[in-house]
């Protein structure tokens, strides 16, 4: 019941214990009830009866629950079945109460003490800034205390509006309205007789003029908020005339910037900053007075041998327009001597760069007009296919680029300076990769590449009763341990033919780990010699890992995603029971990792407290047998906070515990990833004042993980998931609190790793 300790590169090493068959049985047959007894209070801390409350399941859809009251004593009880609950009170003249986390289990009971505090009706009114009454105006109170529960309520027609059961804490007031800026307002009493004017939310009326001074009918702008807003671009744009309107602006600072195509490929921006008040609308002329034009800027592109490069495209550009008052960029080809000239480009510092091979980028003075670029070519591969008797192959592929040459030969372009894997295959043969590390500049002859006749190899899988497997199922093959393989990775097979045999196409004629799953009945798993083309394999009974995740306390908690990496064919997510318990079946005789990957059950409010996993390691054991491993959460004081700008669904952020050294290997690499620790599936806050839009592409760019004990932890930075450009940041926690800061992109300075 301890917490679990992560070591060894990051995941928690169990000891496992095995249990019969039987036992995992026995212990999965859950009672039909469990008693909730709920104790009410006053301050003072004497008995309250007759207060009713509702307890309802967090899990169920739609939402049902039962209805208790407090007798004499304070004391009210049910029976319920062991599962996850969400408990409310609201009782007259009293603050309302809610428990979002009761856990009932079989051996865990729960007492629920509601402590109920006088309230006090509590009126206002909302107003315009003209004074007239706004009706149809949402209000909340967020109240500190964590066990009262948010009051929610809609004005009146005449303005006025009544929250019932606020209680004597300090809280947060917020003020919503269609048309009108948030009200958000701190208390540290409730505010009695309040009246609260909302502010008409303020418009932008953006006018743009081209360089000679013309106006531009179609004006292309971007308007960003510099302060934070609730509704960030949630306002209406619109075309009015020869201008762009912006309305339901909030109040607060915004940077307008209008881009203006000159001629060519010449873009020139301009940009202010300006104050939109509530209620008001401000008007923006955006001009180019004051950005003078340049002398024309002329160069000339050239190789590592200083011969001229024809075209080129070759990029200018002048400031940011995130940040300066004018920019410009400019883009031209280089023409038979290498030259380019800009001509449209206002006077600064400009940054000149290519795009071909692995570009170059010059950063030239204010007053520079001429400007020599020298482009770093293309780093190509060279060499041949052959087939199997070493005769050219006259058509092939290289990552899925089609050559026809008849001497076999290819020149294929790296379009990345950091080593790559190449994979060439051709039709009837063993598809076969090579790993290439470009050189500066140059041209990487790689030695013959001979591709080797393949076999197909048919395979039965048989059940125990020697009856062929029938259940829907997949084969695989992967290189034996230790062993180089130019096949590089685990490949599966679906395709079957007439006799329910799998297929496998093209398999090169090298010893391999054949793996089987199938979704019923069992697994297999035996080596496949260079020669074998028909193999029967006998299914074994899966093995099992069953357990229970629970909270510091022992209580079950339902709705919890897991995942070992073991599992057998799987097509669903599985999730902790009403008594917190899991069983999965897993692959025999394997090493594996059982993680948290999600707190289940659906968004409400408030939220239950954020609970995290340390992974845990496993054997599963033998077939047929079940290991067992208990999850519980760790609980430490520190957190880190990694912000990963423009991050997206193919870049990640782990953390593994202790000062872990950059992998040598790639498969070193995913096995470190495998074991990592998760970042946080969820916020932490359990009581937001807006809800969090779509977590899951907020936590891209902003991971966090929780509850870390104090010491060293390595961060790992990932860009692509495939061949991935890795960063290290080791961090050492000293002190409780959130360590935040921001990556580069790993691209820069990263480690490439090539499978």
């Amino acid at each position: 019941m301890g917490i679990v300790v992560g070591v060894l590169a990051c995941a928690g090493t169990s000891n496992p214990k095995p249990v019969a068959t039987s036992e995992v049985v026995r212990t999965e047959s859950a009672p039909a009830s469990v008693l909730l007894t709920v104790v009410a209070k006053d301050a003072a801390g004497q008995p309250l009866p007759e207060i009713e409350f509702r307890i309802r399941n967090a899990m169920a859809t739609p939402l049902n629950g039962a209805w208790g009251t407090t007798a004499d004593g304070g004391r009210g009880q049910l029976w319920l079945t062991p599962g996850w609950y969400v408990l409310t009170a609201q009782a007259s003249g009293y603050q309302g109460f809610v428990d979002p986390d009761v856990r009932l289990g079989r051996d865990h009971p729960a007492t629920v003490t509601m402590t109920l505090r006088p309230s006090v009706p509590v009126a206002g009114r909302v107003v315009d800034s003209a004074g007239k009454p706004l009706r149809a105006v949402s209000l909340s109170w967020i109240p500190s205390d964590t066990t009262a529960p948010r009051l929610d309520v809609v004005g009146n027609p005449d303005g006025t509006y009544l929250f019932e059961g606020m209680g004597p804490g300090p809280g947060v007031l917020l003020a919503r309205r269609k048309g009108y800026s948030d009200e958000r307002r701190e208390f540290n009493a409730p505010p009695a007789d309040l009246t609260l004017v909302m502010r008409e939310q303020g418009a932008l009326r953006v006018t743009a003029f081209a360089r000679d001074g013309r106006r531009v009918d179609s004006p292309e702008v971007k308007v960003k908020a510099l302060d934070p807003v609730a509704k960030d671009r949630a306002w209406i744009d619109d075309h009015v005339k020869d201008a762009r309107m912006y309305r339901g602006l909030e109040a607060g600072r915004y940077r307008v910037t209008f881009t203006h195509s000159i001629e060519g490929n010449a873009e020139w921006t301009t940009s202010a900053e300006v104050e939109v008040a509530a209620g008001q609308t401000r008007e923006l002329a955006l001009r180019f007075d004051g950005a003078g034009l340049r002398a024309p800027l002329r160069g000339r592109v050239v190789g590592g041998d200083g011969r001229p490069l024809e075209d080129v495209w070759v990029n200018a550009s002048v400031g940011a327009p995130e940040q300066d008052v004018f920019a410009s960029r400019n883009a031209t080809r280089s023409d038979a001597d290498g030259r380019f000239t800009f001509e449209q480009l206002p006077r600064g510092p400009v940054r000149v760069s290519t795009v071909r091979g692995r570009g170059a980028k010059v950063e030239l003075e204010p007053d520079a007009k001429d400007v020599s670029v020298e482009c770093h070519p293309d780093t190509f591969v060279e060499g041949r296919v052959l087939g199997p008797g070493g005769k050219p192959l006259t058509r092939f592929k290289v990552n899925s680029e089609d050559y026809e040459d008849p001497e076999g030969r290819y020149r294929y372009v790296l379009e990345d300076a950091w080593p790559q894997g190449l994979a060439f295959a051709a039709e009837g043969l063993a598809l076969t990769r090579r790993r290439v590390e470009p050189r500066e500049g140059g041209t990487v002859h790689l030695p013959d590449v001979i591709l080797k006749e393949s076999r197909t190899v048919r395979v039965r899988l048989m059940r125990e009763d020697g009856q062929p497997a029938l259940s829907k199922g997949r084969v695989g093959l992967r290189p034996p341990p230790g062993r180089e393989s130019t096949f590089a990775w685990s490949q599966s097979f679906l395709k079957v033919d007439a006799d329910g045999r799998y297929v496998l196409d093209d398999v090169p004629r090298e010893p391999f780990i054949l793996k089987a799953e199938t979704q019923e009945e069992g697994t297999a798993s035996q080596p496949v010699d260079v020669d074998v083309e028909e193999v029967t394999m006998p299914l074994v009974p899966d093995a099992f890992v069953a357990g229970t995740v629970a909270d510091e306390a022992g209580r079950p908690l339902q709705g919890f995603s897991l995942m070992t990496g073991c599992e057998v064919y799987p097509d669903r997510m599985p999730e902790t029971d009403a008594e917190g318990r899991f069983r999965l079946p897993v692959v025999p005789g394997r090493e594996c990792i059982l993680r948290i990957v999600r707190n289940g059950g659906p968004a409400g409010w408030p939220s239950p407290p954020l609970r995290v996993f340390w992974p845990q390691r496993f054997s599963s054991g033998r077939p047929g047998g079940t290991v067992r491993v208990d999850l519980r959460p760790r609980n430490g004081p520190a957190a880190v906070e990694v912000s990963f700008p423009g991050a997206g669904e193919w870049d990640w952020v782990f953390l593994v515990p202790g000062d872990v050294p950059m992998p040598p290997t790639a498969d070193a690499m995913s096995a470190l990833m495998d074991a990592a620790v998760e970042q946080d599936s969820a916020p932490a806050d359990q009581r937001p004042e807006r809800q969090v839009e779509n977590w899951e592409a907020r936590s891209w760019s902003k991971p966090r993980f929780s509850q870390l004990p104090l010491g060293r932890y390595t961060v790992f930075v990932l860009e692509g998931r495939f061949d991935p450009v890795v960063l290290r940041y080791p961090v050492n926690l000293t002190e409780p609190g959130v360590l935040r800061f921001e990556t580069k992109r790993p691209e820069v300075g990263g480690v490439h790793f090539v499978h």
